[in-house]
C-alpha cells in the first residue's frame, strides 16, 4: 500500500507541474496565438490524467483492507 501512496503522490506532483506550466504559458500567450490550442490540450490532458489517477487511488484504497 505504501508504494501505491508514493506512486500517487509522485504522479500528482508531476501532473501538477505539467498543468502549472501550461497555465503559465496560457497567461503569457496572446489570445490570438495559434499555439494556445495546443497548450490548452496539454492542460486538459493533464487535468484528465489527474482525475483518472485520483479515481484509481480512491478505488485502490477501498479494495485494500
Amino acid at each position: 500500500m505504501n508504494s501505491q501512496r508514493t506512486f500517487v503522490h509522485d504522479m500528482k506532483n508531476m501532473l501538477g507541474i505539467v498543468i502549472g506550466y501550461a497555465e503559465l504559458l496560457l497567461d503569457e500567450l496572446p489570445a490570438d496565438d495559434a499555439r494556445r490550442a495546443d497548450v490548452e490540450e496539454i492542460r486538459e490532458a493533464g487535468a484528465g490524467a489527474l482525475a483518472l489517477l485520483e479515481r484509481w487511488a480512491a478505488d485502490a484504497s477501498r479494495e485494500d483492507p
